[in-house]
């Protein structure tokens, strides 16, 4: 029989479907999506380790949890370490210092790292009472209990974001061929996409790799050239070397100046110092020579030399990648924009051109 005019056809119902579906779980996922990017970040970066360890174990979840055991968390754990220590320094410099403004407008941020919240919920518990028990639960219980539910409310938020983070790398890592197979299946095997995508996928673990690598190294370079300079001064050269070690790590990251930018207002400000105070004037001296010939020439050339004859994008479209994703989006950015650059670079280079002609040719 004549199927019924009066039905759609049932391609399109599908694909109704399918679009309500990809916009359900967008929506979901809208609010993570910086996790999901960091996920992808920590994928491609770690997936060279994960390879390598799956040649001698030969089992995809245990090597997913190893790979995020020795790995990621670890590197978590020395990040944030770091960037406690970084605080401090900065807390430190702010409170030497006559920047009152823009001391004021850090320290919500930076007393945390100062004196801790168990601090100020004891200061909020026990002042203005008379030091009586019920006077403190009168008084200071329900601002202890405001401030107890806002922090365990940040606590679980960031929980989650980091449970998404770690479940979505471990499923990337673990299944990833799987992920390939079932697209292969999906839409064929078409040669010139999956070109694409090969390509795409080979030149986004490189970046990511390499780019890490860089602001690692750089970062690591500086601060043990600070430290070591501070160990050989009668005194103190750098104030606050793993901060500034961090700053120029991130710094490699500006296109054309690189550390540059972070380093050199930092030494004319150590040169003003010696000019004005007794301080000696081989510090600044030191600091410069240190910075443009270890800090700013080896790693860079060793490191971003690698990745450039390994990556077929010039790294000064991936640097802009990384700033203007970050001016863009947010820090989620920082992945983002370059994952829309290789994208972009490969279409303009594999797709568009035969694209055109057969436009322009029909």
């Amino acid at each position: 029989m004549p199927q019924d005019s009066g039905w759609p056809d049932p391609r399109l119902v599908w694909i109704a479907l399918g679009v309500v579906l990809a916009a359900l779980v967008g929506l979901a996922l809208y609010r993570y999506v910086g996790s999901v990017l960091f996920a992808i970040f920590l994928y491609y970066a770690t997936r060279p380790v994960y390879e390598r360890i799956e040649r001698h174990l030969g089992h995809p979840n245990v090597t997913a949890t190893v790979t995020i055991l020795l790995v990621v968390l670890p590197m978590f754990a020395i990040v944030c370490y770091a960037g406690f220590v970084a605080l401090r320094e900065l807390d430190q410099f702010l409170a030497a210092t006559d920047l009152e403004p823009l001391r004021s407008a850090l320290d919500p941020y930076l007393a945390p790292v100062r004196r801790g919240d168990f601090g100020e919920l004891r200061d909020a518990l026990t002042e203005d009472t008379d030091g009586s028990i019920g006077a403190v639960l009168r008084q200071g219980l329900p601002t202890a209990l405001e401030r107890l539910s806002s922090a365990a409310g940040f606590v679980l938020g960031l929980l989650a974001k980091f449970f998404l983070m770690i479940t979505v790398l471990f499923y990337l890592l673990r299944d990833d061929e799987k992920l390939r197979h079932w697209f292969e299946r999906s839409v064929g095997r078409d040669a010139s996409i999956f070109a694409f995508l090969d390509a795409v996928d080979d030149d986004l673990e490189v970046i990511f790799v390499g780019n890490l690598a860089v602001v690692g190294v750089a970062a690591v370079f500086a601060a043990v050239s600070y430290y070591g300079l501070n160990l050989i001064a009668t005194g103190s050269v750098v104030d606050t070397p793993v901060l500034l070690a961090l700053l120029i790590g991130i710094g490699t990251l500006i296109p054309a100046v690189g550390m540059k930018i972070v380093y050199v207002p930092y030494g004319l400000v150590m040169l003003g110092f010696a000019v004005a105070t007794p301080r000696p004037l081989w510090h600044p001296i030191a600091f410069f020579a240190v910075s443009a010939t270890v800090v700013d020439t080896i790693p860079d050339f060793f490191a971003r030399s690698f990745l450039s004859a390994r990556s077929g994008i010039h790294m000064g479209l991936v640097l802009l990648g990384y700033f203007f994703g970050t001016l863009a989006f947010g820090w989620y950015g920082l992945f983002f924009g370059p994952i829309v650059v290789v994208l972009l670079v490969h279409f303009a280079h594999d797709v568009f051109p035969d694209l055109a002609s057969t436009i322009l040719r029909d």
